[in-house]
């Protein structure tokens, strides 16, 4: 799996703003999108090993941030995001919430398992 598999299925969250890794920065390095964005990453994958070497059997972390400027618009996004990823089958979803006092913004999170 790729970012190219995970970007079709959020695209069209957020009015379009969603971006991987990384929103669009100005030449001050701050955001140059007005919010609400999501961000997405792949931040790990693992080869699962048994006794007779790798089984071809992978899973991937697919973290989605959303940025928004109250708490219930990200928590929102985050719940339309978690339903856009369910063609993937992720087996296991982790959510956290957070304020970025740098930019002023709320960031709801969620983190997925994806086996393949």
């Amino acid at each position: 799996m790729t970012e190219a598999d995970v970007y079709p299925l959020l695209a069209a969250l957020a009015g379009g703003q969603v971006y991987p890794y990384v929103a669009p920065l100005n030449a001050q390095g701050e955001p140059a999108v007005s919010p609400p964005w999501i961000v997405f990453s792949m931040p790990s994958e693992n080869d699962d090993d048994v006794m007779c070497g790798q089984s071809g059997a992978s899973s991937n972390s697919v973290q989605i941030d959303v940025y928004a400027r109250t708490i219930d618009e990200a928590t929102s996004l985050r719940s339309q995001a978690k339903v856009a990823l369910k063609p993937l089958m992720p087996t296991s979803v982790m959510g956290t919430k957070g304020y970025e006092s740098d930019t002023g913004l709320y960031r709801a999170t969620i983190e997925v398992q994806v086996w393949e």
